[in-house]
Protein backbone atom coordinates (compact mmCIF):
# COMPACT_ATOMS: atom_id res chain seq x y z
CA UNK A 1 0.00 0.00 0.00
CA UNK A 2 1.22 3.51 -0.81
CA UNK A 3 2.37 5.74 2.03
CA UNK A 4 2.36 9.51 2.40
CA UNK A 5 5.64 11.25 3.22
CA UNK A 6 5.81 14.23 5.59
CA UNK A 7 3.19 16.87 4.77
CA UNK A 8 4.35 20.49 4.70
CA UNK A 9 1.94 23.43 4.91
CA UNK A 10 2.81 27.05 4.27
CA UNK A 11 0.22 29.85 4.43
CA UNK A 12 0.97 33.44 3.45
CA UNK A 13 -1.47 36.30 3.95
CA UNK A 14 -1.23 39.37 1.74
CA UNK A 15 -4.03 41.85 2.29
CA UNK A 16 -7.34 40.03 1.95
CA UNK A 17 -5.81 37.04 0.14
CA UNK A 18 -4.41 33.85 1.66
CA UNK A 19 -2.19 31.55 -0.38
CA UNK A 20 -1.72 28.02 0.90
CA UNK A 21 0.90 25.59 -0.36
CA UNK A 22 0.85 21.92 0.62
CA UNK A 23 3.62 19.55 -0.45
CA UNK A 24 4.31 15.86 0.21
CA UNK A 25 5.53 12.70 -1.47
CA UNK A 26 3.48 9.62 -2.27
CA UNK A 27 5.66 6.55 -1.72
CA UNK A 28 4.52 3.56 -3.78
CA UNK A 29 5.41 -0.02 -2.90
CA UNK A 30 6.90 -2.37 -5.47
CA UNK A 31 3.53 -4.17 -5.55
CA UNK A 32 1.72 -0.86 -6.27
CA UNK A 33 4.04 -0.23 -9.21
CA UNK A 34 3.82 -3.80 -10.53
CA UNK A 35 -0.01 -3.95 -10.29
CA UNK A 36 -0.44 -0.26 -11.23
CA UNK A 37 -2.67 0.24 -8.21
CA UNK A 38 -4.80 3.38 -8.55
CA UNK A 39 -5.39 5.65 -5.56
CA UNK A 40 -7.92 8.40 -4.92
CA UNK A 41 -6.02 11.38 -3.53
CA UNK A 42 -7.51 14.06 -1.30
CA UNK A 43 -5.82 17.12 0.19
CA UNK A 44 -7.68 19.63 2.33
CA UNK A 45 -7.12 22.33 4.94
CA UNK A 46 -8.59 21.58 8.36
CA UNK A 47 -9.48 24.06 11.09
CA UNK A 48 -8.10 22.53 14.29
CA UNK A 49 -10.51 22.88 17.22
CA UNK A 50 -9.65 19.75 19.17
CA UNK A 51 -6.21 20.62 20.54
CA UNK A 52 -5.57 21.57 24.15
CA UNK A 53 -6.61 25.10 25.02
CA UNK A 54 -9.72 25.50 22.85
CA UNK A 55 -12.99 25.61 24.79
CA UNK A 56 -15.71 23.00 24.23
CA UNK A 57 -17.82 25.49 22.24
CA UNK A 58 -15.12 25.44 19.55
CA UNK A 59 -16.64 22.14 18.41
CA UNK A 60 -14.81 19.61 16.26
CA UNK A 61 -12.30 20.04 13.48
CA UNK A 62 -13.79 21.19 10.16
CA UNK A 63 -12.76 21.33 6.52
CA UNK A 64 -11.95 24.89 5.48
CA UNK A 65 -10.75 24.42 1.89
CA UNK A 66 -10.08 21.60 -0.56
CA UNK A 67 -6.59 21.87 -2.01
CA UNK A 68 -6.88 19.02 -4.51
CA UNK A 69 -9.58 19.15 -7.18
CA UNK A 70 -12.74 17.37 -6.06
CA UNK A 71 -12.95 15.38 -9.30
CA UNK A 72 -9.30 14.60 -9.94
CA UNK A 73 -7.95 11.56 -11.73
CA UNK A 74 -6.65 8.68 -9.64
CA UNK A 75 -2.88 8.57 -9.10
CA UNK A 76 -0.93 5.50 -10.14
CA UNK A 77 2.72 4.96 -9.29
CA UNK A 78 5.17 4.27 -12.06
CA UNK A 79 8.13 4.99 -9.78
CA UNK A 80 8.66 4.59 -6.03
CA UNK A 81 8.14 8.31 -5.29
CA UNK A 82 5.75 10.91 -6.67
CA UNK A 83 6.16 14.49 -5.41
CA UNK A 84 2.92 16.44 -5.01
CA UNK A 85 2.35 20.18 -4.54
CA UNK A 86 -0.98 21.96 -4.29
CA UNK A 87 -1.18 25.76 -4.26
CA UNK A 88 -4.38 27.74 -3.94
CA UNK A 89 -5.36 31.33 -3.19
CA UNK A 90 -8.63 32.37 -1.58
CA UNK A 91 -10.09 34.96 0.82
CA UNK A 92 -7.99 35.09 3.98
CA UNK A 93 -11.13 35.22 6.14
CA UNK A 94 -12.09 31.76 4.82
CA UNK A 95 -9.39 30.49 7.21
CA UNK A 96 -10.89 32.34 10.19
CA UNK A 97 -12.15 29.31 12.09
CA UNK A 98 -12.03 30.81 15.59
CA UNK A 99 -14.86 33.32 15.99
CA UNK A 100 -16.88 34.90 18.78
CA UNK A 101 -15.77 33.53 22.18
CA UNK A 102 -13.16 31.18 20.73
CA UNK A 103 -9.70 32.69 21.21
CA UNK A 104 -7.22 33.39 18.41
CA UNK A 105 -4.95 32.27 16.86
CA UNK A 106 -6.63 30.23 14.14
CA UNK A 107 -5.04 26.77 13.95
CA UNK A 108 -4.79 25.17 10.50
CA UNK A 109 -3.50 21.75 9.37
CA UNK A 110 -3.27 20.10 5.97
CA UNK A 111 -4.76 16.60 5.74
CA UNK A 112 -3.81 14.19 2.93
CA UNK A 113 -5.72 10.95 2.34
CA UNK A 114 -4.99 8.15 -0.14
CA UNK A 115 -7.63 5.48 -0.80
CA UNK A 116 -7.04 2.50 -3.08
CA UNK A 117 -9.66 2.87 -5.83
CA UNK A 118 -10.64 -0.81 -5.52
CA UNK A 119 -10.60 -0.93 -1.70
CA UNK A 120 -11.52 2.56 -0.43
CA UNK A 121 -12.06 1.35 3.15
CA UNK A 122 -8.26 0.87 3.42
CA UNK A 123 -6.73 4.30 3.48
CA UNK A 124 -3.54 6.11 4.37
CA UNK A 125 -3.74 9.52 5.98
CA UNK A 126 -1.20 12.00 7.20
CA UNK A 127 -1.37 15.56 8.53
CA UNK A 128 0.99 18.50 8.50
CA UNK A 129 2.14 20.22 11.66
CA UNK A 130 -0.28 22.93 12.79
CA UNK A 131 0.10 26.48 11.48
CA UNK A 132 -1.20 29.31 13.68
CA UNK A 133 -2.64 32.47 12.11
CA UNK A 134 -4.09 35.64 13.66
CA UNK A 135 -7.21 36.46 11.66
CA UNK A 136 -10.26 38.55 12.48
Amino acid sequence: MARIGPVKLNVTIKGDTATAEVSYDILFSKTDIKKQTAYEEECRLIGDDTHAGDPAEAGGDETLEFMSPLFSKDVTGTEEKMTRMHKKSFRAMDLNEDMNAIPNPDEIRALVILRPALAPQRMSRRESPMVKLKLG
